[in-house]
């Protein structure tokens, strides 16, 4: 599981060139940039088979921007995808954040788990600018944690 908590930019000529904007580091050769097209081609050490990655966006990057990244880690192998589709109050976030891994890790399916979430700020009165932005991509089934192993004896009495 992946969670990202940062900025987007969309290149809507060049799509590609769109990118997750993280800090640049020092070296010369990183821009701070993490584009379409190095998230489709990850290194081959990097494992995102069962990752579920959490994007949220502080600024708008239109639906179509958030469609190219969402599907970028699609195709690099993401099960699942949880986007904002427009720029979200950071408490509020927080908010629905955590209790969409309260759900999760009570082996709620992700699609329940972010339901349940957003239920919870509607009936606490958030407006839905709050919360409704959220949307689930890839695979909605299947919890992240397994079910624990049900170790069944018997015993007989005779």
């Amino acid at each position: 599981m992946i969670h990202l908590a940062l900025h987007g930019y969309v290149d809507p000529e060049i799509p590609d060139r769109s990118a997750l904007v993280f800090a640049p580091q020092p070296q010369p050769t990183d821009d701070g940039l993490l584009q379409i097209r190095e998230i489709k081609e990850p290194p081959s050490q990097c494992q995102l088979g069962h990752a579920l990655c959490l994007q949220h966006r502080r600024r708008p990057v239109g639906e179509e921007g958030v469609a190219s990244i969402v599907n970028a880690f699609i195709e690099a192998g993401s099960q699942s995808v949880v986007s904002t589709l427009w720029e979200l109050e950071d408490h509020a976030t927080a908010h629905l954040m955590t209790a969409f891994y309260d759900h999760l890790g009570r082996r709620a399916e992700k699609s329940v788990a972010l339901r349940q979430a957003q239920l919870e700020m509607l009936n606490s009165g958030a407006p839905p600018y709050y919360w409704a932005g959220f949307v689930l991509a890839g695979n909605p089934r299947g919890s992240l944690f397994p079910a624990p192993a049900l170790n069944l004896t018997s015993r007989g009495s005779r």
